[in-house]
């Protein structure tokens, strides 16, 4: 993911030095880079000197921000990080929330979910239902649950980071008494063209419920694979691997993942797709239908969440001529970039995004 960060930053910020951040030797040629480990703090130092934005790319997030977050805000380099785990995003506002005048702009969770999902969340027309006070016109109640459903096409390709943070929620318990435990729950979603995919209940990095146009607003998330077969393993291994520690899944993914890849690369590529849809459902009381807004990726689908960090790293710069920013302390994506201009951003990378109002 670090390398389509940087591929993208040398297309969107030409004018910008970018400069790579490697904790192993190896490291790409196409760019300069610098050694700095976010668990060596010694390599903190050489590593961040002459930084204004750091983008951290280096998944799984299972580690400890805090130590990276101080070094950042102490030298006033503006944060940015990919993240997908609520528990690791939490971590980040709360170190950020220790300094009492943060001197930078900090954006945890600049990823698919939840960043580009709170901007299309800020981007749904109906708010007049959720305005609305007495008895709303046709009888519909307020907007009062979203739902969110991410499709994964099973024909891209796959890293011991991205397999872990897959696999690492599967069969844990969730917050919620009436749910069972995560991707135990599959269910199928018809697409606004038809299309039928299948989906687990799986966690979402995200508070629930939101807080949207002032009224708390529930959420709901589910994933799934194009290929069902895919869907079908991940239940099945939801009965395993809450067993393992996270020491220990971490080995397996690494020593399955070249087999999974040769699998992967073969027969999903023939009977799956790289295509990918992330699906956003408003509902209201009755759990109707009020508007919906879909995003389809036919290629490249792993470059989104990699734009994300692009667009938080463009709108950072641009606010200060010294790469400063009129926002500071820890904020989400969607308080620096509105949901249509994300729209209008991604339909020019040729993504499909499609809208539908219920009556």
């Amino acid at each position: 993911m670090g390398q389509r960060i940087v591929r993208l930053l040398q297309a969107h910020m030409p004018d910008a030095q970018i400069i790579g951040g490697n904790r192993h030797p190896s490291a790409t040629a196409a760019i300069s880079t610098r050694h700095i480990n976010y668990s060596d703090e010694t390599t903190f130092a050489s590593g961040l000197t002459g930084i204004d934005i750091l983008i951290h790319a280096a998944g799984p997030f299972q580690h400890n921000p805090a130590p990276l977050v101080r070094a950042c805000i102490e030298r006033r380099i503006h944060y940015i990080d990919i993240a997908e785990s609520l528990e690791f995003i939490n971590q980040v506002r709360a170190t950020a929330a220790t300094f009492t005048d943060c001197p930078i702009t900090l954006v945890p969770g600049c990823s698919t979910v939840p960043g580009l999902v709170n901007c299309l969340i800020n981007s749904f027309t109906q708010t007049q239902l959720i305005y609305h006070s007495g008895t709303p016109p046709g009888g519909r109640s307020h907007i009062t649950h979203i739902d969110i459903r991410l499709n994964l096409g099973s024909a891209n390709p796959l890293s011991a980071g991205l397999l872990f943070s897959l696999l690492r929620p599967l069969g844990q318990s969730t917050d919620y008494a009436e749910h069972k435990p995560w991707f135990r729950q599959l269910s199928t979603f018809t697409h606004m063209d038809g299309l039928i995919r299948q989906y687990g209940n799986y966690p979402v990095p995200l508070s629930n419920p939101i807080v949207f146009h002032n009224r708390s607003v529930g959420i709901s998330f589910a994933t799934g694979f194009d290929f069902m077969a895919i869907n079908v393993l991940l239940f099945l291994a939801s009965f395993i691997l809450p067993h393992l520690s996270d020491r220990t899944l971490l080995k397996l993914c690494l020593w399955i993942l070249p087999p999974v890849n040769l699998i992967w690369g073969n027969l999903f590529k023939l009977l799956g797709s790289a295509e990918g849809r992330l699906t956003l459902v408003a509902c209201d009381l009755a759990h109707l239908p009020v508007e919906q807004i879909e995003l389809k990726a036919t290629a490249n689908g792993l470059n989104i969440p990699a734009m994300t960090a692009v667009w938080a790293a463009q709108k950072i710069a641009a606010r200060d001529p010294l790469s400063g920013s009129s926002i500071r302390g820890c904020v989400g994506l969607e308080q620096l970039i509105s949901g249509n201009e994300v729209i209008q951003h991604l339909t020019q990378e040729g993504y499909i995004i499609s809208r539908k109002i219920y009556n």
